[in-house]
């Protein structure tokens, strides 16, 4: 969340520096944070049969732009050397476009077929929770805190229609190049699902009594659940078609400036990107005449990042 981390100091010459609205040992913030997002995901698997390459299938969802919006909050208590804190954020947004790209390959990587879809509606959205310390340094111009927390997040896409760019066995496992069918019809939707475990480190310094810049990197040890829908895909449940599972890795990072623009109100802006991965794990395949064995799941990668701004108050 952009700029979460409250001022504790204003230059004063020839003494010692105050915390600004220090009125108690208890403050409050509040925050509605703009989003300007822009994601991909790319997974993939392997067939484990001769006839097919490994990986089998790659699905890249790609420029897929979102506006989140943001609320949040933030209660520290200031307690001697230490002030700790309680902070949570919740966004949501809805998907404002992108393509996604879908490459099949046979045995020796050929790839045999090159497909796209349009990419339109449905959304994102996440709930972060820390609790952490902080403690002030350098005359209180400066502050460094660490948090542990933990996070969901899932993102739903649909993929409309079907465009087929490449393909070398034609009638046999793909279209000729050139077709494009299911025009407007929703032939797929993708719905990842993220619970990561959080530990962080953060820090700000006041560079003018009403300017300060703060940054925090964490890092995530995450479960995925994703679930894809085939609604074309007749020899495949519906309710989902495929399920992948497995445990990885990511990183939130972000920078944010701000600035005091009237009393208590502050207006921050930043950069933040998200990252998470998982490296190894089963893709399960729930067909109308029973389940596949679970498939090795080769990747599956998501990345989001961009721009925040918003305004945050403190009581």
């Amino acid at each position: 969340m952009a700029g979460v981390l409250v001022c504790t100091a204003a230059f004063s010459t020839g003494v010692a520096a105050e915390p600004l609205y220090k009125s108690s040992d208890l403050r409050v913030d509040v925050s509605l944070t703009s989003w300007l997002t822009e994601g991909k995901t790319r997974w993939s698997f392997y067939n484990q049969s001769a006839l097919f390459g490994n990986p089998t299938s790659e699905l890249d969802f790609k420029d897929v732009g979102t506006n989140v919006t943001e609320l949040g909050g933030k209660v520290s208590f200031d307690k001697r050397t230490f002030q700790y804190f309680l902070r949570g954020q919740a966004g949501y947004g809805t998907v404002g476009g992108g393509r996604l790209v879908d490459d099949d390959y046979l045995a020796g990587q050929q790839r045999y077929s090159r497909t796209f879809s349009d990419l339109d509606g449905s959304h994102i959205w996440y709930l972060n929770a820390d609790l952490g310390a902080q403690i002030d340094i350098w005359q209180k111009q400066a502050s460094l805190g660490a948090f542990l927390g933990y996070q969901h997040r899932e993102e739903k896409l649909q993929a409309y229609g079907v465009g087929q760019i490449e393909c070398t066995a034609p009638g046999v496992r793909c279209n000729p190049a050139g077709t494009v069918s299911y025009v407007n019809q929703l032939v797929l939707t993708n719905t990842s699902r993220w619970d990561s475990f959080r530990i962080g480190l953060e820090g700000e310094t006041r560079l003018h009594p009403r300017v300060s810049l703060d940054g925090r990197a964490t890092f995530l040890v995450s479960h995925l659940n994703n679930k894809d829908i085939h609604h074309l895909r007749t020899d495949l449940k519906q309710d989902p078609s495929i399920t992948m599972t497995g445990n990885g890795i990511g990183f939130n990072g972000e920078a944010n400036a701000s600035l005091l623009v009237y009393q208590q109100l502050f207006f921050d802006v930043g950069y933040r990107y998200w990252w998470q991965r998982v490296g190894s794990g089963d893709v399960v395949f729930r067909g109308t005449t029973g389940d596949s064995q679970p498939l090795p799941l080769n990747e599956f990668r998501s990345i989001r990042q961009g721009i925040t701004f918003g305004l945050r108050y403190t009581f």
